[in-house]
């Protein structure tokens, strides 16, 4: 680790946010754990940049040194804080610290600890003469939401402490997740239908950035529902994107949200919507035309209650069925070397996972898995499975999601 490397702290589902990132960086990370990867500076990009690109990194920031312990890191601060705070700021200090695990030593002893470095800091600050105020949350690190309400990054600083083997990396903060943007595009938008399933923005977000798509790309979705997909390529800077789906109100609820977005985020893409079975793809789209395809096609009907394993069988054999159909469609329409970022439902059911077979359909239409690297797969965390692919879950979560990247054969 190296002083103005990158910092990246990822959300709920660090298994996603860590291959977004790589899929977005191109590029392996110096260090790699369960809440925060530390990697090298992207050439031409910024810290801000790559947080508005992400949807699976809650903030991100910048590595500004190296202390053996927190003894040596607040004295180090004592002298650093005003080269910390926004350039011009007058106004009472706002700051925060967040201890992150990366190896090395005990978590909980340090978070503790540093909360002693914090109130010091604070001391040191008034009796220099400058208000200060010290934001804690009841989360082991400050959320986006208390780094936004707080009006941390405005008028102050958060340290970031990364505990490694090598000593405690720090340093601060840069950017910010835009929890108020996500949700506007999720219950602000004027189309939402819960009754069919409603794909979070992030997770829509992280499939685009998944599939890697060129500025210039055109991007499909074929089970469009209410547009998140088709939303979130086109904030992401995707050029041209076709959403179809067989629901008339589907097409309707797409149709307004986009028209929305395009008002209130001067989005001026080539978005067209248009009904279509998506097993009968190739029939509204040319043959090899689609360089990437990002969708959540239908998941199975709402699980009532927690089923028993036997009665999914029947169920996971008929959606096999289906993603078959749907897996050759739109491999029908993929250009060659074309993406494809796909949900797969699987069941959690006492204690077992129930998964499709659907690893043979996708390669008899001509698919290879894109796995996440090894380095990555290795990690004693990361959510995958033998095929590659990587799950998204809550714990209480019956229905849950595996997203698998495939790319068709050139």
């Amino acid at each position: 680790m190296h002083t103005g490397d990158w910092i990246a702290c990822f959300g709920r589902e660090p298994s996603l946010s860590a291959w977004e990132l790589y899929r977005v960086t191109g590029q392996d990370f110096g260090t790699l754990h369960k809440e925060v990867a530390v990697l090298p500076p992207m050439p031409g990009h910024s810290l801000v940049q790559l947080q508005q690109r992400c949807g699976g990194l809650v903030k991100v920031g910048e590595v500004l040194g190296i202390a053996p312990d927190l003894v040596s890191l607040h004295a180090t601060l004592v002298q650093a804080w005003p080269q910390l705070v926004p350039a011009g700021s007058t106004a009472r200090v706002h700051f925060g610290v967040s201890v992150y695990g990366a190896g090395g030593a005990t978590l909980p002893q340090v978070r503790k600890e540093a909360k002693n470095l914090a109130q010091g800091l604070k001391r040191e600050l008034v009796e220099r003469g400058r208000s200060a105020r010290l934001v804690i949350a009841k989360e082991p690190v400050l959320p986006a939401a208390a780094l936004i309400q707080g009006k941390i990054l405005e008028r102050g600083f958060e340290i970031l402490i990364l505990t490694t083997p090598d000593g405690l990396v720090w340093g601060k903060t840069v950017a910010v997740q835009d929890i108020s943007g996500y949700g506007n595009r999720d219950v602000g938008r004027p189309r939402r239908d819960a009754t069919s399933g409603m794909l979070p923005p992030k997770l829509a977000q992280i499939m685009v950035n998944l599939t890697a798509p060129r500025p210039q790309a055109t991007l499909l979705d074929p089970f469009c529902g209410s547009g998140t997909i088709l939303q979130e390529a086109a904030l992401l800077g995707v050029e041209h994107i076709v959403g179809s789906d067989m629901s008339d109100k589907a097409v309707q609820d797409s149709t307004v949200n986009i028209a929305w977005l395009q008002e209130h985020s001067q989005v001026t893409k080539d978005i067209r919507v248009f009904r279509a079975d998506a097993a009968e793809i190739a029939k509204h789209v040319k043959p090899n035309s689609i360089e990437t395809i990002a969708t959540e096609p239908y998941l199975g009907p709402p699980q009532r209650g927690v089923p028993r394993g036997r009665v999914l069988l029947p169920l996971i054999s008929a959606l096999s069925r289906q993603y078959e159909q749907w897996l050759q469609a739109m491999a029908d329409v993929l250009q060659p070397g074309g993406r494809l970022a796909m949900v797969w439902p699987f069941f959690q059911v006492e204690k077992q996972g129930y998964f499709l077979q659907v690893q043979d359909a996708a390669k008899n239409a001509g698919f290879q898995v894109i796995q996440p690297p090894t380095w990555m797969l290795e990690q004693p965390w990361f959510r995958s499975t033998p095929r590659g692919t990587v799950l998204y879950s809550r714990p209480d979560q019956v229905v849950g999601r595996e997203i698998a990247l495939l790319e068709k054969h050139a």
